[in-house]
């Protein structure tokens, strides 16, 4: 049997990725499960903007329902801070090439994607700035100079075809949104579909677990 690699679809600025990590981090607690991360750039290149009333406008009903589905908090300084300043930039291409940036140094992708998802969502912090990214780093272990150094690259050379092949896989999964996930198993690819599991993520690993079993047995 092939190693099983679980999917996962998503944008660092998407609420509904946010309020999917305790899935993410259930799906995690599964031996020898690959967790592939696959950024799509809802606000990067043409999409970039600075916070806006329209954007909060925009977001806030979405954060309400998934506070209730998926009991995922948003936090004070997000809520009265980052979405009150309006010179935050919102560009999701430096949090994914920082996420890129981990995986190749380490394989902690995960680990820096959802650094980032609390960075934003419950502290506030604009993780589209090149410096706070190099603080969320150094909290992470990694050498300042070194992760901006490997991320500037990341963004210069690497991040546009990564989410092109993340947008890509979208499609060819015929899943209309994101967060997306399906697990491959020996080449083939299983829906995961979010509406089951959002508000459920032991389901999330339960199932999982038992495809890994009876393909095992």
């Amino acid at each position: 049997m092939e190693s099983p690699v679980l999917h996962y679809i998503y944008d660092p600025f998407c609420g509904w990725c946010y309020g999917a990590a305790p899935m993410v981090s259930l799906a995690q607690e599964i031996p020898d499960l690959k967790i592939q991360p696959h950024g799509v750039g809802l606000l990067s290149g043409d999409k970039v903007q600075m916070m806006s009333p329209e954007w909060v406008e925009f977001v806030r009903p979405h954060e309400s329902r998934i506070r209730a589905l998926s009991k995922q908090e948003f936090g004070d300084a997000y809520v009265h801070g980052v979405q009150e300043h309006q010179d935050v930039l919102l560009d999701s291409s430096p949090p994914i090439a920082a996420m890129l940036a981990a995986d190749e140094i380490d394989g902690r992708g995960i680990a820096m994607l959802k650094k980032l998802q609390f960075a934003y969502y419950q502290d506030g912090r604009a993780i589209a700035d090149r410096a706070v990214i190099g603080d969320i780093a150094v909290e992470l272990g990694y050498e300042r100079g070194a992760f901006l150094s490997r991320l500037e690259t990341i963004l210069t050379n690497d991040v546009a075809e990564h989410i092109a092949r993340g947008n890509d896989m979208l499609k060819a999964l015929n899943m209309r949104g994101f967060p997306a996930f399906a697990l491959e198993l020996n080449g083939e690819l299983h829906n995961m579909p979010l509406g089951r599991y959002f508000a459920r993520p032991a389901l999330f690993k339960k199932e999982i677990q038992e495809m890994l079993d009876s393909q095992r047995a």
